[in-house]
């Protein structure tokens, strides 16, 4: 991955790199201060691959052994467990790529099978992660090589360990299976006489799914628990930060009761999120997160001061909580990365002005961002084909070009209302209609018929969304009585000097007026 970036700000000179899952976008750290950022981002993502056994409704159950004397290697020793003995694969293999991290299974060595009586069955090695038995087999064992990777997109995404902490993603931990299922794990020191002090005793995890499984491993975690309505939110927090914990908890409920209300509803009875540094050395303002199932994940570097670190811990909770819902919350399948990332961004931003962490300035100042990353992208995609294309050099377009367009979209469905809809009435009804029990459906029919049910749309969707044309905001923003500028080719977004009584109702909505509110109770 090749990242340019160049920071400009009129109030503070300190530099540094804001970073979500390979992409970048400009966020304001403080209510006082405008940051004004110019970005070109070029990004190389390796195509997810994936091999699978094949066996269906496998269940698998592992023990994972730390070595305090080797902290970043682990074994795992562990069997298949099949409803019927016939039908079995002899393919056994491990997740190759992920999220544009290649090579994951070259940490696998040492592997040995077992036959159901026990006996040692021979097989060869394919290519790297990659193994083809001799005869059938149930057990297994190898060694994984948890270093930490240096490409530091890496430690929000797979697994790594150190001397003193680390994370255990299931997915890329054990063998693969083809489809769901699910796991028992029991973490424990190797039996060499030395205790290890990331594990007190012996652990057990049992997941349903195991695509969706975190085990977070460290003895330096301060746990607090905080309850949304019946929703248990467990904060875990390692290392010093210049937020308090206290200041991270109220947050997090803070935040879920926002979504709650948007959606009608809790996701799930329980949600655990971790907070905890980079394992490698990185930059100021660096982070990373991850969110599968009910476990969100951040690992970050702080920020120079006490505001800035509070105000982006505020931002980090605020995209990733909403994945609790959208994609995680519903039964939609498929590559439509476009709309649960784009528009998680959209929203992310209208919660942070709607609970005063931002201004409406530094709302619209994003945005101008977002069009002017969108705008330098040498070729188009349609938002279909970027998301299809995302780890391969078009996450830049789903992240951007989506956020764009959950603003369009928002600004047409408002406009037509008279303020009556808004994009979170979309947000809401895609998700009472796909959550459990509803079947599996592909997300791109399913978002593409809820944004089509509403005709204001059309246009949006047959230009960004299935078409490959240019940004062309300009009927949304002059509705709404906001002016783009470009100088020096970078765009500024700002509110017209004389706006109808119509427009000004229309900022209200986007959070032009929320600071007065607030203040005012």
């Amino acid at each position: 991955m090749i990242l340019i970036r160049l920071i400009k700000s009129s109030i503070l000179k300190a530099s540094y790199t804001l970073r979500y899952k390979g992409y970048s976008m400009p966020v304001s750290l403080q209510m006082s201060k405008t940051f004004r950022t110019f970005l070109l981002v070029l990004a190389a993502f390796v195509q997810i691959l994936q091999f699978f056994t094949n066996t269906d409704g496998q269940h698998i159950e592992a023990t994972v052994l730390l070595d305090a004397a080797k902290p970043n290697i682990v074994r795992i020793e562990g069997k298949f467990l099949w409803e019927k003995e016939i039908g079995r694969g002899r393919n056994f293999s491990f997740l190759f790529d992920y999220a544009g991290i290649p090579n994951l299974s070259e940490r696998v060595s040492s592997v040995s099978l077992e036959a159901a009586d026990g006996s040692p069955v021979k097989f060869r090695r394919l290519i790297a992660g990659e193994y083809l038995a001799d005869s059938d087999f149930i057990g297994w064992s190898y060694n994984l090589d948890l270093t930490p990777l240096k490409d530091q997109t890496a430690a929000g995404h797979v697994s790594w360990l150190t001397h003193d902490d680390g994370i255990l993603f299931l997915s890329d931990l054990l063998p693969q299976t083809r489809g769901k299922s699910s796991a028992s794990v029991l973490l424990k020191p190797t039996q060499t006489g030395s205790a290890d002090p990331r594990v007190h005793g012996g652990n057990t995890f049992d997941y349903k799914n195991r695509n969706y499984a975190v085990i977070i491993v460290g003895s330096k975690f301060r746990v607090t628990n905080v309850f949304s309505g019946k929703t248990n939110l467990s904060l875990s927090i390692s290392g010093n930060w210049k937020f308090t914990d206290e200041a991270a908890s109220t947050m997090t409920s803070d935040i879920f009761k926002c979504y709650e209300q948007l959606f009608g509803s809790s996701p799930s009875a329980s949600v655990k999120i971790t907070i905890q540094r980079f394992p490698v050395p990185v930059a100021v303002g660096n982070y990373e997160a991850d969110t599968r199932g009910s476990n969100i994940t951040i690992i970050s570097s702080d920020m120079p001061f006490e505001s800035q670190s509070a105000q982006r811990l505020h931002e980090q909770l605020r995209h990733e909580m909403f994945h609790l819902w959208i994609p995680n919350g519903v039964n939609l399948s498929g590559n439509y990365d476009w709309f649960y990332e784009g528009f998680a961004l959209y929203q992310s931003l209208k919660t942070g002005v709607a609970v005063n962490r931002i201004r409406f300035d530094d709302f619209l100042d994003t945005l101008s961002r977002a069009y002017d990353i969108d705008a330098m992208q040498s070729q188009k995609l349609s938002l279909i084909d970027a998301s299809k294309n995302r780890w391969n050099g078009s996450n830049t377009q789903v992240y951007a070009r989506g956020m764009l367009v959950a603003f369009m979209c928002d600004l047409a469905l408002l406009d037509k209302s008279k303020g009556k809809r808004s994009v979170a009435d979309v947000l809401r009804e895609i998700y009472e209609h796909h959550r459990p029990p509803n079947i599996v459906e592909d997300g791109n029919t399913a978002v593409l018929a809820a944004l089509r049910s509403h005709s204001e749309l059309i246009p949006v969707i047959d230009r960004n969304i299935t078409g490959s044309e240019s940004i062309d905001w300009a009927p949304q923003l002059k509705s709404a009585g906001i002016e783009a500028e470009i100088k020096d080719q970078v765009t500024t977004l700002k509110v017209m000097a004389k706006p109808s009584g119509r427009q000004k109702d229309l900022w209200d909505k986007l959070g032009y007026n929320n600071w007065r509110k607030l203040t005012s109770k």
